[in-house]
This record gives C-alpha cells, structure tokens and sequence, in this order.
C-alpha cells in the first residue's frame, strides 16, 4: 500500500472543519481528481452524512484517465476529532484518515492517505504507484487549503 500524509491549518473551528469534510458529497470542491460525489440512501433509504455507515458513488478520474466509480464509506467517526473513509472498486483500495486537531487560530487537518492496487493484473507497478501517489495525494492537499479556509 502507498501511503502519504500531510497537515493543512485552517481557519475553521474543528465542528466547522469537521462538518464540511464528512459531507463526502463536497469532495470535489477541493479534490481536483473527482468529478463527482452522490450521497447513496442507507438501508432505511436516509440520506445522511457525518455518520459511520454513510455511503457516495464516486467518480474519479482513473489511472487511463477516463471516469471510473468508486463507493467510499465513512468506517469510523469521532465527531470533530477524526473520522476515516474507505473507498473501493475492482481496481484499487483506497483508506484515508483525517484527524483535527483544534488551535489558537482555528484547527489543523492531518491527512493520511493510502492507495493499495487490487486484482491479478493491476494497472501499476507497486514502484510506480509509490512514485505517483504523492502527486495525487498534492492535488488533494492544495485543495483542501483553500476549501479549509473559506
């Protein structure tokens, strides 16, 4: 599994910081590599978000370059403090925690992020994964700068 980790200050108290971000339906407000976030109903058809089990189709921008879906789910949540997301498809596992921690000028937002590859035949080499994933992983943290501190 590639891994890596970063830590964005924001001007947003932890609640608010924390409520803006398990709204996985705002992921590409601040996530260049997604076109798309749908909110999928739970099993008693509500729609929710800040909440373990809370599920979104997302669309992403492949490794080809072309769309593809991945269903991410919020596993754990310990409001404001930490929650994780789970995303998976046929061709890779994805798991990122983000942890907030509360400062004098707002809180700051540890992300760490991880991307294993999966199937007999995946589309990358573990070296090449490893090479791209930090470039992945700045797109999404130039993002959540600005998305962070509104």
């Amino acid at each position: 599994m590639a891994t890596h980790t970063f830590t964005v200050s924001s001007t947003l108290d932890a609640d608010d910081a924390f409520e803006r971000l398990t709204d996985l339906s705002r992921v590409p407000a601040w996530d260049d590599g997604v076109r798309s976030s749908d909110p999928l109903p739970r099993d008693d058809n509500d729609v929710e978000h800040c909440v373990v089990g809370a599920r979104y189709d997302v669309t992403v921008t492949g490794f080809d370059g072309n769309p593809t879906s991945v269903v991410y789910e919020i596993t754990e949540a310990d409001a404001p403090r930490r929650f994780v997301m789970v995303g998976e498809n046929d061709v890779f596992r994805a798991e990122d925690e983000l942890v907030l921690t509360p400062t004098h000028a707002g809180c700051e937002l540890t992300y760490v992020g991880g991307l294993e590859l999966l199937g007999d035949e995946p589309p990358l080499t573990p070296t090449q994964l490893a090479s791209m994933f930090p470039k992945i992983a700045a797109v999404a943290e130039a993002g959540l700068r600005r998305f962070q501190n509104p």
